[in-house]
């Protein structure tokens, strides 16, 4: 099979790929395939030579629409053309029309009237028409030349608020700021495409990892709240011990049966003695996992500490690498547990290479003659605190609350003005889930008191000796 023309429909959007079949005792000698591009009712549809539609991509049947069926074995019938005036006959007295009522506003009242008029070029006929209904006329008569004479500039434009549209040639009076030239219109296509697929592939990928982020803290707060209850628990054990001294203190006047004595309930069918040595046991047990849940509410909080500080780093993310770091910091540190493999023995090209792990990233900043270190993501603030720092250097991170650590260089024994300080102090908040917030506490201390500590998630560290500063 090949390709025998391809064309246009004049100021539609409506594009027919004719073949030829090379086999002679083909089923169809020839066939076609209709792009029907209309927005949301766009449709592929593929047709034998007598127009009959063999397959289309999308069927349409009664029920979807009133005015069309499109289903295997019909004959193929285009969409009814538009009760609006096609393009290549607008007349002076319509142009004088869309002027008179150009209070509704003129950009979309062309397209509502004009049939083979775009979005962008509506604007551009419209910006060249407010001068008068003739500006208006020459404008649209100026689309219709360039159209049939294929004078063409294709180019990506971009509207002052960043938004970016394919054009056939610079539109500068519907409101394009810049516009970038390009040798063909496929060239075009391909970047703004590209583009566009990119952004929106980065979107689902932020999605993901939202999501991820917001389970995993749903869970670890969860865990959290779980703790609590436990820990309410073991103090009423603990209180356990005041209360077996007092039922052994007043055994004499305890007697079976009884359900209360002095605010401590006992059970009815035990002995005066059963019940203090329960007492007793509780109290023993609640000793005895006092440490454990104490120990098990702290990981949770710095779980769910570290989470949170992986949501604002997610928030804080402008680049698909920002937002990996963020999945692999992630990934590595709520992966699910596996057995321990052997690692297979390699051989040949691939041996020995491992996956390239997005690096850390700490930003420098010169400011007044001192150098300011910020941590971007949380691996970035563990090679803060791990490698780039010197015992003398100054140590800032919002007080409580999940953001970048800060490091200011300073030589040992000298000064750091105190703006410079404010400064780092205010680069703390800026980077942190209390961005926009007003008088916020700020850890300062020096990096020798600052250190990680055994099993530290990263970017989680302990503070030996520091003094709180407030940014306002």
């Amino acid at each position: 099979m090949r390709v025998e023309t391809l064309s246009a429909a004049p100021f539609d959007r409506l594009v027919r790929i004719d073949f030829v079949s090379l086999r002679p005792d083909a089923l169809h000698a020839r066939t076609a395939l209709l792009a029907e591009l209309y927005g949301r009712h766009a449709n592929l549809i593929y047709v034998d030579g007598e127009g009959t539609i063999l397959a289309p991509l999308r069927t349409v049947s009664p029920e979807d629409s009133r005015v069309r069926e499109v289903a295997s074995g019909l004959p193929y019938r285009p969409l009814p053309k538009p009760e609006r005036i096609f393009l290549p006959e607008v007349t002076g007295e319509d142009a004088a029309r869309f002027h008179a009522l150009a209070w509704e506003g003129l950009p979309r009242l062309l397209q509502k009237e004009i049939s083979g008029l775009g979005q962008e070029l509506a604007h551009e006929a419209a910006g060249r028409g407010t001068e008068g209904p003739e500006a208006l006329f020459a404008g649209l008569r100026e689309l219709v030349r360039r159209y049939e004479e294929e004078d063409f500039s294709p180019g990506i434009g971009t509207l002052p608020n960043g938004k970016k549209r394919l054009l056939p040639f610079p539109c500068p009076g519907a409101g394009f700021s810049e516009f970038a030239p390009f040798p063909t219109a496929n060239e075009a296509a391909d970047r703004h495409y590209g583009e566009v697929a990119a952004a929106q592939e980065e979107a689902v990928l932020l999605q993901q990892v939202r999501s991820r982020l917001s389970a995993l803290l749903k869970k670890e707060r969860h865990k959290l709240e779980n703790v609590g209850g436990d820990e309410e628990r073991l103090a009423e054990g603990l209180k356990g011990g005041a209360s077996g001294e007092t039922l052994k203190a007043n055994l004499s006047a305890l007697r079976r049966g009884m359900t209360v004595f002095q605010g401590i309930p006992l059970d009815p069918a035990k002995t005066p003695v059963e019940n203090m040595n329960r007492c007793f046991r509780l109290h023993k047990k609640a000793k005895g996992a006092v440490d454990i849940v104490r120990k098990r509410k702290r990981e949770v909080a710095e779980s769910v500490y570290y989470l949170e500080s992986l949501e604002a780093q997610l928030a804080e993310a402008r680049t698909r690498e920002e937002v990996i770091a963020v999945r692999q910091e992630l990934s590595a540190s709520f992966a699910p547990r596996k057995p321990a493999k052997k690692p297979a023995s390699k051989k040949g090209p691939g041996a020995g290479k491992t996956s390239r792990a997005v690096p850390p990233q700490v930003e420098r900043i010169d400011f007044r003659g001192h150098t300011i270190l910020v941590g971007k993501n949380n691996a970035g603030n563990d090679r803060i605190v791990r490698e780039l720092s010197a015992p003398d250097d100054l140590w800032l991170h919002a007080q409580g609350i999940p953001g970048s650590h800060v490091l200011v260089k300073r030589a040992a024994g000298a000064e750091v003005p105190d703006g410079v300080v404010e400064e780092a102090a205010r680069l703390a908040v800026l980077h942190s889930k209390a961005k926009g917030s007003s008088n916020v506490p700020v850890f300062l201390a020096e990096a020798r008191h600052v250190s990680k500590f055994k099993g530290a998630k990263p970017g989680l560290v302990r503070i030996a000796k520091y003094r709180t500063i407030n940014v306002r």
